[in-house]
């Protein structure tokens, strides 16, 4: 019984149709099936790694303090609010916020011949601050930076500090922490945790913003919206630099890898359209016999590309699965799945519009001149 090819075809016929092509015309779908599983391949082993990389670094610029913001009461006028830090941190574009009172000299009761700078902390210890040795202060209890510790000879059962105000209560060093990054000059302080309630103004308050693109928002919002007695006298800095460097390393890290990339793409839109007008010319007879039978010029064109999508997708997973191994072996730096998801998605796309004229030239042939008999 011979098969009526209706203009609108179900799914399932014409997935089948499209399989049995992909089948037959094996020479056709191995081309393909190569072809894009070697664009995939070479874009994640150069462009897939040069992005790794680009993030790597930037994400290492990042965590240099990129994204922190310093408000400060250089001459003492501004009179920061000692509830700054929670209005700050509430705000979307911040992560944590936490402030700095007063500095005072301490000295370790037990060894007085050593010295160190304290402030009452306002706010949890932010991520910059890593404890090695004891736990986090409770209010009225302290920690003391790496540098302030070996200062004050604070032994691994730890102990108190006296400030210079005789007067003032010693208080409980609970805990040694490492500073790092922006926030490496406080090794050498030692932290008090105070509550906001008991103090009236404080020095410094550090913020870090959720992302580095939203810093320059973030810091007009601050000179505003900070609680102080005076905001014109506040100072308010962000890592202008550092945010400027980010920008210049990952532009010059990405730029030569999307040329290439571009490149890779033209060449690849090429050679399927050369084999896909090769597939259409071997199988001109079929299609001018399908168009006598009945079917649509549409239902022509959309089978051609779904014969196309299956070679295409086969040799897409196997270029990723490649392209992505050989990555684990040689670097360990793998791509994110958004870059390579989208070198997926692009390479199924550029096929589908380089056969896209291929197929519609194909459809649009007079049949009857197809299937004259010379």
């Amino acid at each position: 019984m011979t098969r009526r090819w209706t203009g609108v075809p179900h799914v399932r016929e014409l997935v089948r149709d499209s399989a049995e092509g992909a089948r037959a015309q094996k020479a056709i779908t191995a081309t393909l099936v190569a072809v894009l599983a070697t664009v995939c391949f070479a874009i994640l082993v150069t462009t897939g790694q040069a992005a790794a990389s680009e993030a790597a670094v930037v994400a290492q610029i990042d965590s240099a303090g990129t994204r922190l913001i310093a408000l400060s009461d250089d001459g003492g006028n501004a009179g920061i609010l000692a509830d700054a830090p929670e209005a700050v941190a509430a705000l979307s574009d911040v992560t944590w916020a936490f402030g700095l009172g007063e500095a005072v000299d301490v000295t370790n009761p037990a060894l007085p011949e050593g010295r160190a700078a304290a402030r009452p902390l306002v706010g949890a210890l932010p991520d910059g601050l890593t404890l090695i040795r004891g736990r986090a202060p409770l209010p009225g209890e302290a920690v003391a930076g790496a540098g302030a510790a070996a200062a004050l000879h604070l032994g691994p059962g730890l102990g108190a500090v006296q400030p210079q105000d005789a007067s003032a209560p010693a208080v409980g060093v609970v805990g040694v922490f490492e500073a790092t990054g922006p926030l490496a000059g406080l090794r050498n302080v030692v932290l008090t945790a105070t509550d906001a309630a008991d103090l009236d103004t404080l020095r410094f308050v550090y913020a870090l913003a959720t992302d580095v693109t939203t810093v320059d928002r973030l810091q007009a919002t601050l000179a505003t919206a900070t609680p102080t007695r005076d905001p014109a006298a506040l100072t308010v800095e962000a890592p202008s630099g550092a945010i400027a460097l980010r920008d210049v390393v990952a532009g010059r890290l990405g730029a030569a890898s999307r040329q290439q990339m571009a490149l890779i793409m033209g060449i690849t839109a090429v050679i399927i359209a050369v084999t896909m007008l090769s597939a259409t010319a071997s199988r001109r007879r079929d299609f001018g016999r399908r168009r006598a039978l009945g079917a649509s010029r549409s239902a022509l064109v959309v089978g051609l590309l779904a014969q196309t999508s299956i070679s295409a997708v086969v040799g897409i997973v196997l270029g990723t699965i490649a392209g992505l191994t050989t990555l684990a072996l040689t670097t360990g730096a793998l791509p994110t799945w958004r870059f390579t998801a989208g070198v997926a998605g692009l390479a199924l796309l550029l096929t589908l519009v380089a056969a896209a004229p291929v197929a519609t030239h194909a459809a649009h042939r007079d049949p009857l001149r197809i299937l004259r008999v010379p």
